[in-house]
């Protein structure tokens, strides 16, 4: 059974935290970090069997500034990991650069066959690893490392107005 990864309108699951991104910023900024619960880990499956694109993971997504306005759809998107004892932040999903899939279509429609290859994001390879930007099966988030939805954006994310879950069948709980 898969794991539950979400934060929308004000609330989260218990081992997600919000932040709001730095638009002025000249490096793209967390907006959501994981943070697997002690003893645990989370792995993050890079296949989910909907769609017809077999890699990559469907997140789903409504990014909203204070206003209740969607965030410009030229904002990017990525995945990071940062490992215990380092400051670094490891790329480890292709970037998105244009976010008007989750922006123009609702959640419903996400979520459905015809649009879901859409709204994937293929996890890969650090750089720095010898197979770096390659993807991968999967991502294991150890219950000291985190991972984070990093953004570059215009515009401030609201949390109390946005949306982001990750497809629970692409993500499971094990222990260490």
């Amino acid at each position: 059974m898969g794991e539950d990864i979400y934060a929308a309108n004000g609330k989260s699951a218990d081992n997600v935290e919000t932040f709001t991104n730095a638009p002025a910023s000249p490096e793209p900024t967390p907006v959501l970090g994981i943070d697997p619960t002690r003893g645990q880990f989370l792995r993050f499956i890079n296949s989910v069997e909907k769609g017809e694109q077999s890699q990559g993971i469907p997140f789903y997504a409504k990014f909203r500034d204070a206003n209740g306005d969607p965030l410009p759809i030229n904002s990017k998107i990525y995945v990071a990991l940062s490992l215990s004892g380092s400051n670094d932040k490891l790329t480890v999903s292709e970037e998105v650069s244009n976010i008007s899939d989750w922006q123009t279509l609702s959640l419903k429609e996400q979520r459905n066959r015809d649009n879901i290859d859409a709204v994937k994001v293929v996890l890969q390879a650090p750089e720095s690893a010898p197979n770096g930007g390659e993807a991968i099966p999967h991502l294991d988030v150890r219950d000291i490392d985190q991972a984070y939805l990093m953004m570059d954006s215009d515009a401030e994310i609201d949390w109390t107005n946005s949306e982001f879950y990750i497809e629970s069948s692409a993500v499971e709980q094990h222990s260490r």
